[in-house]
């Protein structure tokens, strides 16, 4: 996953402090173990939550997040 940049500080401290979340979630994910599903399955939500975030500092800094709605598509939420 391509860390996400800005040139809005606030906005991209929130994306650092989102995927560093990110990836101590895929970690723990398979620190947990439990089956190819179970991990599949708390990986998407790691990331389901990462660009939900991401969402949420779009809007508050009243940036654009059409791509981050699309992201969150593909991964079957429906978008933003």
């Amino acid at each position: 996953m391509a860390v996400i940049q800005s040139e809005h500080k606030i906005h991209a401290s929130a994306c650092i402090d989102s995927e560093m979340t990110r990836q101590a979630g895929v970690a723990a994910a398979y620190a947990a173990g439990g089956g190819s599903a179970a991990v599949a399955t708390a990986i998407r939500a790691a990331e389901v939550a990462h660009y939900r975030r991401i969402i949420a500092s779009c809007k508050a800094n009243g940036l654009p997040f059409n791509n981050f709605g699309d992201a969150l598509r593909d991964l079957g939420t429906g978008g933003a």
